[in-house]
């Protein structure tokens, strides 16, 4: 299956799982030294590759009007560790809500212990596309986090492909409902 294919799929379902409703929220892979990521004010319920374009990381860097506006966070996920082959962005109402209640996420469950493996860290409210975003997650990245909370923003987690990003979203998903469910 071609990488646009894959990554299509994967988007619509995290429509399907109500992670994203309309353009938001976005997914990305590497592929080679290119990004494969959603383009802006695509809908990712409609499972269409033609709604991602792949560059070469160096021209998505300087960003485009066809390029979603958290591509910087998606790059910055990338450059903080060689084994990040997926990233994947969500706004979910339960994940939104749990990081507005905690600074950090712990485990949860067994499930939450094998797909995240480490707590979840949760970043203050940061302007949504900006560069300083995409730093502090970033930084989280770099420490080992496999997925970290944006208060009022929603979450982002990455994995070595596009499965592994999408099953850490539906890990932290999970979590976060057990979460809020249990307090």
């Amino acid at each position: 299956m071609g990488i646009l294919r894959e990554i299509a799929g994967y988007g619509r379902l995290l429509h399907e799982n109500k992670f994203v409703i309309g353009a938001g929220g976005n997914i990305s892979a590497r592929d080679a030294s290119a990004i494969v990521i959603k383009k802006k004010g695509a809908d990712m319920s409609l499972g269409r590759a033609r709604d991602y374009v792949r560059l070469p990381f160096s021209e998505a860097e300087k960003g485009g009007d066809m390029l979603s506006s958290e591509t910087p966070l998606h790059i910055a996920c990338y450059n903080a560790r060689d084994d990040i082959g997926a990233v994947v962005h969500v706004h979910s109402p339960y994940i939104v809500a749990a990081a507005g209640r905690i600074d950090i996420l712990g485990s949860v469950s067994y499930e939450f212990d094998c797909i995240l493996q480490k707590a979840v860290p949760v970043i203050e409210y940061i302007q949504p596309g900006s560069f300083e975003l995409a730093a502090a997650v970033a930084e989280k990245i770099k420490q080992g986090a496999g997925a970290v909370l944006m208060r009022r923003h929603g979450a982002i987690a990455v994995g070595k492909d596009l499965k592994e990003a999408y099953l850490r979203t539906l890990a932290l998903e999970r979590a976060c409902v057990t979460f809020l469910h249990s307090t």
